[in-house]
């Protein structure tokens, strides 16, 4: 599937980049294999999200959500810039600039009131406030911080549950990335003084990985659906 023709994508990359222990090397990642990890660390372990994915454009990207919590079923999309990528043993974070307002492509409520209390509050936001309410939503939930246009997604708490993955991490940094038609091209760098204490790539990859056993638990979101609305 996607995920084990990424993993031996990396392991070729790897491999490769032994010999160029000091360079940065772009690594390539199709937007196809972005969605698959979408699909598997986020829409798998959130219930309230049916669907995320991406569409990507050269230095930005499309980003459509649906969503079915506390009631209310929605289908949103919004236009965003990568401002922001490191991965690396301490910090692992994504900074996502905003560019458009937030389109709801789809909305459906249990009840004529709360689908008016949800149109009233984001025409407060764009028309009154002058800003989309994305930012304070996620903020809200926990999945996100945000300030101004700019979005903050820390995602320590769920990869530091996939000793796998931090164990790559600690072998091979991503110091940023870059948006290209259709892909994600994150510059990464060979940690080589970790490395000295590995012996190969399938030290850090295996097809053990993202086993049910390894998945982390994005969050729980029965504690704040009756809260949104």
């Amino acid at each position: 599937d996607g995920w084990e023709s990424l993993s031996q994508t990396i392991k070729k990359f790897y491999d490769r980049s032994i010999d160029k222990l000091d360079d940065e090397l772009a690594l390539p990642v199709a937007q196809i294999y972005v969605n698959d990890a979408l699909q598997k660390f986020v829409t798998d372990n959130v219930g309230a999200i049916l669907e995320l994915r991406v569409e990507l454009h050269d230095d930005w990207f499309r980003l459509y959500c649906t969503l079915n919590i506390a009631g209310i079923y929605a289908e949103v999309a919004s236009n965003f810039s990568l401002v922001h990528v490191q991965l690396d043993r301490n910090v692992q974070r994504f900074v996502f600039g905003q560019q458009t307002y937030t389109d709801v492509l789809n909305l459906r409520c249990e009840s004529f009131i709360k689908r008016q209390g949800i149109k009233l509050f984001i025409w407060f936001y764009h028309s009154v406030l002058k800003k989309d309410p994305l930012g304070f939503i996620l903020t809200y939930i926990n999945i996100a911080r945000s300030k101004d246009d700019i979005i903050y997604l820390d995602i320590n708490r769920w990869l530091k549950k996939n000793k796998k993955i931090m164990s790559g991490l600690h072998k091979v940094q991503v110091n940023y990335g870059e948006l290209e038609e259709e892909q994600l091209i994150l510059k990464t760098q060979v940690n080589y003084r970790d490395l000295i204490g590995g012996s190969s790539i399938d030290d850090i990859i295996t097809e053990g990985d993202g086993s049910e056993e390894d998945e982390p638990e994005l969050i729980n979101t029965d504690s704040y659906e009756n809260h949104l609305i």
